[in-house]
């Protein structure tokens, strides 16, 4: 039996099967954390808002959310007036830092205080 005739068969099975084999390519690096307003520190302060608030206890659990989205979308529109722009930054380190003395020392990830027991 000669085989010849069979060899370029043969070489092409071992090519198609290599051909459908996709490529390891390595895995892409985490997704930096979205900008919300591109002013770090309001960013920063919203990305930290329900956290903070939850151990704070400053409004109740079902008022949260809502205080939240009034917040973010309160931020994002000053950030996108040129005039109001330029002092976000200080009103977002002043919120960050009413927060800051509202949680009297805890940790925004430490539990959460019953509305109204700061």
């Amino acid at each position: 039996m000669n085989i010849r005739p069979l060899l370029p068969l043969c070489a092409g099975l071992l090519l198609a099967g290599c051909a459908t084999t996709p490529p390891r390519r390595p895995a892409p690096p985490p997704a930096p954390p979205a900008l919300i307003t591109g002013v770090a520190s309001c960013d920063a302060y919203l990305s930290s808002y329900l956290a903070c608030h939850r151990t704070a206890g400053i409004f109740p659990a079902d008022q949260l959310q809502a205080r939240y989205q009034a917040m973010h979308d309160t931020l994002l529109q000053a950030a996108q007036n040129p005039q109001s722009r330029p002092y976000l930054d200080a009103r977002c380190r002043l919120l960050a830092s009413q927060m800051s003395q509202s949680l009297q020392g805890r940790s925004c990830n430490g539990p959460a205080a019953a509305a109204g027991t700061r």
